[in-house]
């Protein structure tokens, strides 16, 4: 295949449409390590990827997922979207360095096509010189960084064209098997193992309880109470949320510093800590509140235009529980623990062996279906129980849904209507050739990543969490 792709890439003649350009040399990837040379985070084949293309491709992804998730997006998220934009660009580089092993190359022509069609450069409808580099100073670049950034990301679109056009090809059977998967039905018989029917099969000693107990007993206590106050600061306000908090912290009296200002004040009353938290989830108050003492101050708190500023009224720790009662908690968690283990390796047999009720059905369902009915949503890392034929009748682990285990078997399946294909094939023949193209290149991305990281030529410098 290297051997046809070297040729083809040679011979290949692609044109690049820009049709919308807004200040086109700020692409996703940036300059990268065309720029200054600073913190290295990777090294990718002989590429560095250093801290300002990293932290360029960070902060546009993350400023995204903020847009898209709101409230939503949290710690755990930021953390995988740092690896996943490492990902990205160590994918990028990968590439690049497949680009420079086929011979693939970026001519001068092509570079003075890309600025030809981009209007920011021109002047009476011709690209201008003086006009192209004023432009460029403008947004602080140097014509030789946009001239090797811009032949970058050409050469980028270049050998992800060739790539994906260097695909297997797609033949009419191949489509059609495509289009049984997307509208085909298909039923299912399945086994239930629920850990509630394991419970009186377990068994746990005195001894067990109090290991358990001696390492958790301070975990044990009645929930904390909190009653807080706090003021709202909007645009009516008449004041920023940053002057009320550095008031507060010299008046500390909310109520009066309220009237002053003619701001009105709140009052939670007293609240059980998961109560607290329940009510101002949007705020992600458990993560600020414990840290509160009576009388302090919270940093202002911003939501949807508006700022809340909080003060600690009071704060009581739960009490410790009581040592039976801590016990028998103990004791519930460890049985529900033990059976839904039982539960799981009894699946798990069944799975190996292919014994399934055949009594209980699915029913015919789409095979890109996400829920099973009276069962659950279908979690994401096994949605090939939906692909299961006559020659793979049974899927070939236990899957957890809802708290049960549940194993699953073929039982029959529907084809698409053959007059709907008739209406849909060529429309679904494109869709499936593009998205043929789109899995080619993310294989052959990963199968070049896999060997380069076997040679030693991918290395992670910095871990992204720690940056």
């Amino acid at each position: 295949m290297l051997k046809f792709m070297r040729k083809y890439a040679r011979s290949y003649l692609i044109k690049i449409i820009f049709a919308v350009i807004i200040i086109v040399f700020v692409f996703y990837f940036g300059a990268g390590s065309l720029r200054e040379k600073e913190t290295k985070i990777a090294e990718v084949g002989g590429f560095d990827i250093l801290y300002p293309e990293y932290y360029e491709a960070y902060n546009k992804e993350l400023e995204m997922f903020r847009q898209l998730y709101r409230d939503k997006f949290d710690e755990k998220m930021a953390a995988e979207l740092k690896d996943k934009v490492l990902q990205d660009i160590v994918n990028k580089y990968i590439l690049l360095v497949e680009a420079k092993k086929l011979g693939i190359s970026v001519s001068d022509q092509e570079f003075a096509d890309l600025l030809g069609s981009i209007e920011a450069f021109k002047k009476d409808g011709k690209f201008d010189k003086d006009r192209y580099v004023a432009v460029l100073r403008q947004n602080k670049m140097e014509p030789d960084q946009f001239e090797r950034s811009q032949k970058t990301m050409l050469l980028m679109h270049k050998v992800v064209a060739i790539v994906r056009d260097t695909g297997a090809p797609v033949t009419d059977a191949d489509i059609w098997a495509g289009y049984v998967r997307e509208k085909g039905k298909v039923d299912l018989c399945y086994s239930r193992f629920s850990p509630s029917a394991y419970k009186d099969r377990v068994t746990v000693t005195e001894k067990e309880l109090n290991d358990v107990y001696d390492k958790e007993k301070d975990r044990f206590r009645g929930e904390n109470t909190y009653r807080l106050k706090y003021v709202i600061v909007d645009a009516k306000s008449g004041v920023k949320d940053d002057q009320v908090y550095m008031d507060l912290l010299k008046a500390k009296d909310i109520d009066a510093y309220a009237r002053a200002k003619g701001l009105k004040v709140n009052d939670t009353g007293t609240m059980r800590q998961s109560e607290l938290f329940k009510a101002y989830k949007g705020l992600k108050i458990e993560t600020w509140a414990k840290d509160l003492r009576k009388g302090d101050i919270s940093l202002p708190v911003r939501d949807d235009g508006r700022s809340l500023v909080f003060q600690l009224v009071e704060r009581e720790d739960g009490r410790p529980m009581e040592k039976s009662a801590a016990l028998q908690s103990i004791k519930n968690r460890l049985i529900a623990e033990k059976a839904k283990e039982k539960a799981r390796l009894a699946a798990g047999d069944a799975a190996k062996s292919g014994s399934v009720d055949k009594k209980t059905h699915t029913g015919f369902i789409l095979r890109t279906a996400t829920s099973l009915p009276k069962i659950g949503d279908v979690p994401r890392d096994n949605t090939g129980l939906l692909g299961l034929t006559k020659d793979k009748p049974v899927y070939d682990k236990p899957v957890e849904i809802n708290g049960d285990y549940y194993v699953f078997a073929y039982a029959g399946e529907q084809e698409p209507d053959r007059q709907g294909w008739q209406k849909d094939k060529d429309r679904f023949s494109q869709y499936y050739t593009a998205r043929h193209k789109e899995q080619f290149l993310a294989s052959f991305i990963e199968e070049s990543k896999q060997a380069m990281l076997k040679q030693g030529k991918i290395k992670i410098v910095k871990n992204p969490k720690e940056i």
